[in-house]
């Protein structure tokens, strides 16, 4: 009895923080939306989703409230395989934001800006509290090793086409308005060594969430 208690209210404590999630990341991309005001890495109307952190944000929130919806109906705690898959890219593709962050983009703009305003919620809060939330899933069967290589979908999705903007609009050096993260302005040898690094982090985060749920 003591054992189903304890699910019981990990269950409710995963909700909560998909919840939670779903209103940081709400909260943010509208906020930035709505703004009328650019400042590093921050954009309003349509512009805000050139940035890799809000559609990151955006997706992992998607992947939330899909899960919140399904544990509201089906009355279930335990995600089919297809949702946690969705739940494990979701939650990957924000600790790729935050530690690219922490290791890139804090030492370049200056961790002040990129914990600033709205950065502070789609840089820090809300993967944070996704991450959280991941650690304390579990899916309903045992996924095999492949199953942790769509974690890296949506980043490669999102470099293919940042690589393809640049490249068809390339004058010979990097350009603002396309490379917004400024990985061409040392030249496409490091910028593709750049982008080649963090799908590695991706994908390494996405197997550690997927080994780590075969152990619940």
């Amino acid at each position: 009895m003591m054992e189903n208690k304890d699910k019981g209210i990990g269950n409710v404590v995963i909700l909560l923080l998909d919840l939670l999630v779903v209103a940081s990341v709400s909260y943010a991309v509208l906020g930035m939306f709505f703004s009328r005001s650019n400042g590093v890495l921050v954009a309003g109307g349509w512009s805000a989703f050139k940035y890799y952190t809000v559609l990151s944000n955006v997706f992992c929130a998607l992947s939330c409230l899909c899960s919140v919806l399904f544990c509201i109906f089906r009355k279930e705690a335990v995600l089919p395989s297809w949702l946690y898959i969705f739940r494990l890219m979701g939650s990957s593709v924000v600790t790729v934001t935050l530690l690219v962050v922490l290791i890139f983009l804090g030492p370049r703009f200056g961790y002040a800006l990129m914990f600033e305003g709205v950065n502070l919620w789609l840089h820090l809060i809300a993967p944070v509290l996704a991450i959280t939330g991941q650690l304390l899933l579990k899916s309903g069967k045992r996924l095999p090793f492949r199953a942790s290589l769509w974690g890296i979908v949506p980043t490669a999705v999102y470099g293919g086409v940042y690589i393809m903007v640049n490249a068809v609009g390339w004058t010979g050096k990097s350009n603002p308005v396309t490379d917004v993260y400024r990985f061409l302005s040392w030249g496409w040898g490091v910028g593709i060594a750049i982008f080649a690094g963090i799908f590695l982090i991706n994908w390494m985060v996405s197997v550690l969430f997927w080994r780590l749920g075969r152990m619940r």
